[in-house]
């Protein structure tokens, strides 16, 4: 007797690296209950959609998707998760599709069979489940996407982040510490550590990211960690310790420390604790131990408050610091913020400074390129961007461009790199053994 054909799923995926390792796990959990894992909507039986809220933007083109999705009525089952469900559950827009919060990976499988049998399930409610070591299907086949805590400290007036992911609540260490030795043991080399605030890490049990930091460089075998995004005002706390952390081998030279701006009023409209000072000496700090680092930030353009001179405070911060990675968000009113009860700047101003920053990021960014220019080592292959054509990372999580064939994971001799945008192009002189 012929067995029935295992339902077709497939998932869709906005926002963070957080929000790409829930698609993981949930890809795993389905995997493992008999689902099949389609490669597109077109053919599914049912389509999750993992929704991001932090921007307008964002949350608009979810709304766009939904109502796509939802006019096919010979199409697959919708079915929302992420974000979007956490924040906007009791919405009547959504109200006739199945939603399963980012607190209930766990129920993903009987969401989906429930949703099949034409069921409506709402999962959205705060809840303390098993979080790592779970089942996945890596979306990036040579990166292992690790969460180390979710929920935040802080209180911005900008950010829903504390209503979708609550406050902060940390893994045990043995736990992270478990799934990565786990990764290295299937031959995974890259290494992203990742939360809403990675700064806050452990503060919740006693512990701090440096501590989580030393204990992964004393692990045996051949990786390299990325420490995600961790804010200035935690960072400050214990600097001189986070530095000698991520100077260690096992760590790429990155840092992603979001300032927002550069005007100290303007971040306490935010509600940010620290100052544009704070941000410049962490910077100072880690270019002072490690020259080549890779500075990442964030900078909000157009908050309620930000007033002329606010912003050019601001490119003046960015032009000092000189941020390799700059990434750029006009203000956006999210529901339930503080912030969203503000008036609005106008539409022209805000685009006006989005575009200014954006021409100084392009002068940094031309600047660093130079200096980087003609540069080779050892990269380490990260993920194929189309047929022929592969990305890799070096020592200072530099993007490098490769053209050949080559497996994520594998390591390369880099020979003569070029600068190109934001990106490196190169040529591969050798594999190098590990």
């Amino acid at each position: 007797m012929k067995a029935a054909p295992r339902p077709r799923v497939f998932i869709e995926t906005y926002g963070c690296a957080f929000n790409i390792s829930d698609s993981e796990v949930m890809a795993g959990l389905l995997e493992r209950e008999g689902f099949e894992l389609n490669h597109s909507a077109e053919g599914a039986d049912a389509v999750i959609v993992n929704s991001c809220t932090v921007k307008d933007r964002s949350y608009l083109e979810f709304r766009k998707r939904i109502a796509a999705l939802s006019r096919n009525q010979e199409g697959p089952a919708v079915i929302l998760a992420g974000c979007v469900p956490k924040v906007y559950h009791q919405s009547r827009e959504f109200a006739a599709h199945s939603q399963i919060g980012p607190d209930n990976l766990a129920d993903i499988p009987e969401v989906v069979r429930r949703t099949l049998a034409g069921e409506i399930v709402q999962r959205t409610a705060r809840a303390e489940q098993p979080r790592l070591n779970l089942p996945k299907r890596r979306r990036h086949e040579g990166v292992e996407i690790i969460p180390i805590s979710k929920g935040c400290l802080g209180s911005c007036t900008f950010c829903q982040t504390v209503i979708a992911r609550g406050r902060l609540h940390s893994f045990p260490e043995e736990e992270i510490l478990a799934q990565l030795e786990a990764a290295v043991a299937e031959g995974i080399k890259i290494i992203w550590l990742t939360s809403q605030d990675c700064g806050a890490y452990g503060l919740d049990r006693g512990s701090n990211l440096p501590k989580l930091m030393r204990r992964i460089a004393r692990m045996r075998g051949d990786f390299r960690v990325r420490v995600g995004m961790a804010n200035p005002d935690l960072i400050k706390l214990y600097l001189p310790e986070f530095v000698e952390a991520l100077a260690d081998d096992r760590f790429f030279k990155f840092a992603h420390i979001p300032v927002q701006a550069g005007c100290d009023d303007v971040l306490s409209a935010m509600q940010r604790l620290y100052t544009a000072a704070d941000f410049r000496r962490i910077v100072d700090a880690l270019r002072e131990r490690m020259p080549e680092i890779t500075i990442a930030t964030d900078v909000i353009v157009g908050f309620p408050t930000e007033t002329t001179e606010s912003f050019d405070r601001t490119v003046a911060l960015m032009r000092e610091t000189a941020p390799q990675v700059l990434n750029r968000s006009k203000f956006s009113p999210r529901p339930g913020t503080k912030a969203a009860r503000l008036p609005l700047l106008p539409s022209c101003e805000v685009s006006r400074r989005s575009r200014e920053l954006y021409q100084l990021h392009r002068t940094i960014a031309a600047e660093d390129g130079a200096q980087w220019s003609g540069w080779s080592g050892a990269a380490i292959v990260e993920e194929a961007l189309r047929p022929g054509v592969f990305l890799a990372r070096n020592f200072a999580y530099k993007p490098i461009v490769l053209e050949g064939q080559f497996a994520p994971g594998e390591t390369v001799e880099i020979d003569g790199a070029t600068p190109d945008g934001f990106h490196l192009n190169a040529t591969v002189c050798s594999p190098q053994m590990a």
